[in-house]
């Protein structure tokens, strides 16, 4: 099936008996979550590829014109209703990449508004009190919350604590010498639970541990790429554009409750090394995006933005495109101008890109990679997929990045790695403790010691 056969209707539901957008969402649906709004995807309506992933510019720039070229009634004209284009998408640039139009886009708004898109290459009949009936029967499966807790998983690492140490301590080196400026090294585990995932009550759980990320679960690969995103890759509507790029990580306070052990409490605003890491990567998204502005609003100064385990160094970044509708560049265009930012790759990009595939255990996959939508006006919100987890069936594989700086310290690096793995760990297995010694030693962490590395699985707690 092609755009050209496609029809799709947009209308506002009427009142009647909540949808719940997790269940509806379900085990394999699409679902992006914010404060502002909640977007699920059902079905298929079409499958645009990039081969080349993004360094195929004109392949970036079709998919706007290919959601244009549907048929669309839109009813509703708010963001987030006609045509969207869902994906979550390799952190590797270069690597193919996939995005899915759904056949039925459900959404919800702050305010209260719910409407549906519907997509298929013949007329729909079905009235808007048919259509919520249709989605309440459709989200009446068990909710996930009343699914048993999850069981402690077993953990493997895809390498030791101590290897995760020398890479660092490498990468200083490396930086020493006038290599680099800054890489983000990560860290990756593999859980293994007694029974599959919950997916709705995962998402859920996300929901209420992190109010203010963006929390997702994509289609990926035969498995579902799920997390609770605190950093803004970029924001189109119009001729507006947003980004929050985030670096520099603190514990928040060194709560006892995470189960990690702490670092001493320090105000990442007075902190030289996180606000030199979190300079650079403001100045190199306001280097990406200035030649594309007309005007462009880059704050002195970050702001300290606290999440439910640790806190950030964050920007807001605003400007207003130049060009006209047609001619500006698309959400899709600007990710692709902007990822990997130095705050999932480091500076200079290539060099950095390099240094990772050399130095980390596996390809990140998802990991990193942009999360988001594109509309048929080439507005859209993606996210950096970041504390997240790569779930099929009984399986969760997980990782954690920090920026490597002149002035990082490998021990410091490694128990940042803990706090931003306990972040997920937290709503993956809530009850459960991830830490497993005292993470100033490099042979403790809250995977495993490096001499247990080749032993078997065992519990967290």
């Amino acid at each position: 099936m092609t755009e050209r056969n496609l029809r799709a209707t947009s209308l506002l539901l009427d009142d009647g008996p909540p949808i719940d957008p997790f269940s509806l969402a379900g085990p394999s649906g699409i679902i992006i979550a914010t404060a502002e709004m909640t977007l699920v995807g059902l079905g298929t309506a079409l499958s645009i590829s990039l081969p080349e992933g993004l360094e195929d510019g004109d392949g970036v720039a079709s998919v706007q014109h290919r959601l244009a070229a549907i048929d669309t009634d839109d009813r509703v004209r708010r963001a987030g209703s006609g045509v969207l284009a869902f994906g979550s998408l390799p952190f590797d640039r270069v690597m193919p990449g996939t995005l899915l139009v759904p056949e039925l886009l459900y959404g919800r708004s702050a305010d209260g508004a719910e409407w549906l898109t519907v997509i298929s290459d013949g007329p729909g009949t079905t009235s808007s009190a048919g259509w919520r009936a249709e989605l309440l029967a459709r989200s009446s499966f068990p909710a996930g919350d009343l699914a048993p807790p999850p069981t402690s998983p077993s953990i493997t690492p895809l390498a030791s604590d101590r290897c995760f140490v020398e890479a660092v301590d490498r990468a200083v080196g490396n930086i020493r010498r006038g290599e680099l400026r800054k890489v983000v090294l990560a860290r990756q585990i593999e859980l293994t639970f007694d029974t599959p995932v919950d997916i709705p009550a995962l998402v859920r759980r996300w929901r209420d541990v992190e109010p203010t990320a963006t929390v997702f679960s994509m289609p990926v690969d035969g498995a579902q790429f799920v997390g609770a995103s605190p950093e803004l890759l970029v924001a189109r509507a119009g001729p507006s554009v947003r980004c929050r790029p985030l670096a520099g990580t603190s514990s928040r306070a060194g709560d006892a409750s995470s189960g990690v052990a702490p670092a001493p409490f320090h105000d990442l605003r007075t902190s030289t090394k996180d606000n030199s890491e979190h300079r650079l990567v403001v100045e190199a998204i306001a280097d990406a995006l200035a030649p594309l502005c007309t005007q462009l609003d880059v704050p002195s100064s970050p702001d300290l933005i606290h999440f439910h385990n640790v806190s950030h160094l964050g920007t807001r970044i605003s400007g207003t495109l130049s060009g006209t509708s047609s001619s500006r560049p698309t959400v899709l265009e600007l990710v692709a101008t902007l990822h990997p930012t130095p705050a999932v790759g480091g500076i200079p990009r290539q060099h950095a890109l390099r240094v990772i595939e050399e130095l980390e255990p596996a390809g990140r996959a998802h990991y990193a990679g942009p999360v988001g939508w594109i509309d048929a006006a080439g507005d859209g919100r993606w996210v950096v997929g970041i504390r997240a987890a790569t779930v099929a069936g009984r399986h969760a594989h997980l990782a954690a990045g920090v920026g490597i700086v002149e002035g990082s310290d490998p021990l410091s690096e490694l128990r940042e790695t803990n706090w931003k793995f306990t972040a997920v760990f937290d709503a993956l297995a809530p009850g459960h403790k991830l830490v497993a010694g005292d993470s100033r030693e490099p042979r403790h962490s809250v995977t495993m010691s490096s001499d247990q590395l080749d032993e078997s699985p065992r519990r967290a707690g």
